[in-house]
């Protein structure tokens, strides 16, 4: 019998793919408003008691902004005897953040996150995790720099964190994201976080003014969020609204399903049945919405260009439309 490992149904991809085949998965739900319903995970954790050994779980996430109480999350995983990962890629750069030491039941056992979403090179990820961890077994990647002695009859693993990474490092992307922490720090992690909840706030109140656009997960001001707005415009696909933006305007904006299928199919209310007809109709529309996501680099004339070119778009949408097929 496979052990098991839970992620929540907002996940992104890369917290998703890499561990189906391994593990017996279950999905924990997420509500119409795309929050995580801590009440299921409690209720599988008790359903399957003893097989869980891993929980992963996005600490904000990339379609919504939604932050997961990821220390409470930690509480019930630690209580029936499992480990909690949590995907910090985006949340990160934007608030502070606490793995709290390892005697305390709200410890976060992995954090992982991308250094180019905190204004470094890409190529470079980080993975925080117990060392004693990382003693066991072999590395995923074998080479040079993992080994402390090599015969044709065995091998002697270097010790951690040596181990686990094979060939010669990415050493000027290290230094380019400890420089960017180091900046990030110096800026302070709640001002930049103040920021961007002023940006966000900026933004949905005048999306709502806007009688076509159409917004998700943005009505519970009591939820946690980073900054982060996915929205519609009736009328306009998403692909092409992003194209308008970034031709009348330069403004540059993400649209699609933001690896998160499974989540943003929820969120739209997409059937099953109509799923199954775009991948087998691979010419049809794809679903999607079109994202916009804050740094410490936006500015609040930013947020303003875009509701004003969002105005105009929206009074002569068949023109904008006409224009850009």
């Amino acid at each position: 019998m496979k052990s098991m490992l839970f992620y929540a149904s907002m996940e992104h991809h890369s917290n998703d793919l890499p561990w189906r085949g391994k593990y017996d998965v279950e999905y924990i739900e997420v509500d119409d408003c795309g929050r995580l319903v801590i009440e299921d995970l409690i209720e599988k954790l008790e359903k399957y008691k003893g097989r869980v050994k891993l929980v992963a779980v996005t600490g904000a996430s990339n379609v919504t902004g939604y932050v997961n109480p990821v220390h409470k999350i930690a509480e019930w995983t630690h209580k029936y005897g499992a480990r909690i990962l949590v995907d910090g890629s985006q949340l990160i750069p934007h608030v502070t953040f606490d793995i709290k030491p390892s005697t305390s039941s709200k410890h976060i056992d992995f954090l992982v996150f991308s250094a180019h979403k905190m204004y470094a090179p890409f190529g470079v990820g980080v993975l925080i995790g117990p060392k004693s961890f990382f003693e066991q077994g072999s590395p995923d990647y074998t080479g040079g720099g993992t080994v402390r002695a090599v015969t044709h009859d065995m091998v002697v693993w270097n010790d951690p964190p040596s181990k686990e990474e094979a060939g010669t490092p990415n050493l000027m992307g290290v230094v380019a994201l400890a420089a960017a922490i180091k900046n990030l720090t110096s800026i302070g992690m709640r001002n930049v976080d103040k920021h961007e909840k002023a940006l966000t706030r900026q933004l949905i109140n005048g999306l709502k003014k806007i009688d076509c656009i159409e917004m998700y997960c943005t009505e519970d001001k009591s939820q946690e969020r980073v900054g982060i707005v996915p929205f519609n415009m009736k009328a306009i696909y998403h692909e092409q609204l992003a194209e308008i933006l970034a031709g009348e305007a330069g403004i540059s904006v993400r649209s699609g399903c933001f690896c998160a299928h499974p989540y943003v199919q929820r969120l739209m209310k997409i059937s099953p049945e109509k799923i199954h007809n775009v991948i087998e109709n691979p010419q049809e529309p794809k679903p999607g919405m079109v994202r916009v996501s804050f740094g410490l680099y936006n500015e609040h004339q930013e947020v303003e260009k875009l509701l004003r070119v969002l105005r105009e778009i929206a009074k002569d949408r068949r023109r904008y439309v006409k224009l850009y097929s």
